[in-house]
């Protein structure tokens, strides 16, 4: 299995993991700048909670994962799929 490091946003509600960059997602979630053409701050909302669960986000704040290829794809994940960086088991490919 391939891994990527890329930066994540992360729903404090249900801890889905979302790639910045893949928004809009195939969930219904989104991770949108709150100034267009900026990318020092977003705002996400997670399609987990109804109305969606929503929450701020600055550069300083995101963090580096390794992000396993199917997670990669669908530009987010569980925690299982994409774990804080230098955390990944051992006996992952």
């Amino acid at each position: 299995m391939t891994y990527r490091l890329r930066h994540c946003a992360e729903c404090p509600r249900c801890g889905t993991r979302y790639l910045v960059g893949f928004s809009p997602y195939s969930n219904g979630s989104y991770l949108l700048p709150v100034v267009i053409g900026r990318n020092d701050q977003w705002t996400l909302y997670c399609r987990c909670a109804s109305p969606p669960a929503c929450s701020s986000w600055r550069s300083s704040d995101l963090k580096t994962y390794d992000v396993s290829g199917t997670a990669h794809e669908r530009g987010y994940g569980s925690a299982d799929e994409i774990v804080s960086f230098g955390r990944r088991a051992p006996h992952w490919p």
